[in-house]
C-alpha cells in the first residue's frame, strides 16, 4: 500500500537538504495533526449542543432546525478544525524534520514558499477529499461487516457503543495516514510541491577562491 514516494524533489534540492519520507514520517505527522483536531472539535460539539438543546427547550429555536444542526455540526465543525489544524503542521517544527512547499513542482530553481492560508486550503481540500474517498471504502470492507455482525448478535449497549467508536478511529487513523503518505508528502497540490525538509537547511560550503599569483 505504501509504496515509495515520488524523487522529484532530490534532483532539485542537495541531499542535505531533503528528507525522503516513510511512513514514520506520515505517522508523526497524522498525530499531531490528528489529536488536537479530534479533541478541539469534540469540545465545541458538546458545547454546541448543550446550548442547541438548551435554546429548544426555551422554545427559543424549533425543532426543525435544531435537529439538522445536531446531526451535522460534528461533520461541520471537524472540517474546520482540520484545517486549522493543517495550517499548524504546515508551519510547525517536527524533532527532525518540517513540511516545506517548493515552488515550480520542486524542480530546478524551486524556492521555498510561505505556507498561506489560500496554500493551506489546497493541500487541506487534497488531503479532505482523500480521506473522505477512503474512509467509505473501509467502512464498506471493514466496518459495514462488523457493525452486521455486531447487530446479529445484540451485545450489550456498554460494548456496542465503544466497539463502533473504536472501529470508525481505526478506520479513519488509516485514511488519514494513507492519504498524508501518498497523497500529500512528495506531491503537487496546484503550483507547488509538498516536501519533507530538515528544520534547519544546511549550506554548502563553497571551496575558497584560488589565490593569484604573485607577479614577477
Amino acid at each position: 500500500m505504501f509504496e515509495a514516494s515520488s524523487h522529484a524533489c532530490t534532483a532539485a534540492l542537495p541531499a542535505d537538504n531533503y528528507v525522503q519520507p516513510n511512513v514514520w514520517h506520515g505517522l508523526r505527522i497524522l498525530w499531531a495533526f490528528f489529536w488536537p483536531t479530534n479533541l478541539i472539535s469534540g469540545f465545541l460539539v458538546i458545547v454546541h449542543n448543550f446550548w442547541m438543546r438548551r435554546l429548544y427547550e426555551d422554545l427559543i429555536l424549533p425543532a426543525s432546525l435544531v435537529g439538522p444542526m445536531l446531526k451535522f455540526d460534528p461533520y461541520g465543525l471537524n472540517f474546520v478544525i482540520a484545517f486549522f489544524g493543517m495550517y499548524y503542521i504546515l508551519h510547525k517544527n517536527f524533532r527532525h524534520f518540517r513540511i516545506g512547499l517548493l515552488s515550480n513542482h520542486g524542480g530546478e530553481g524551486a524556492q521555498s514558499l510561505n505556507a498561506t492560508l489560500g496554500r493551506t486550503l489546497r493541500v487541506w481540500w487534497t488531503y479532505t477529499w482523500h480521506v473522505l474517498i477512503y474512509c467509505l471504502i473501509g467502512w464498506m470492507v471493514a466496518t459495514l461487516p462488523l457493525s452486521a455482525f455486531v447487530g446479529l448478535f445484540m451485545p450489550p449497549r456498554g460494548f456496542s457503543i465503544p466497539f463502533s467508536l473504536l472501529l470508525s478511529t481505526i478506520v479513519g487513523g488509516f485514511a488519514g495516514l494513507y492519504a498524508i503518505y501518498s497523497d500529500i508528502l512528495d506531491e503537487d497540490i496546484s503550483d507547488f510541491r509538498v516536501c519533507l525538509l530538515p528544520r534547519q537547511a544546511k549550506t554548502i560550503s563553497q571551496p575558497a577562491p584560488a589565490a593569484a599569483p604573485a607577479n614577477p
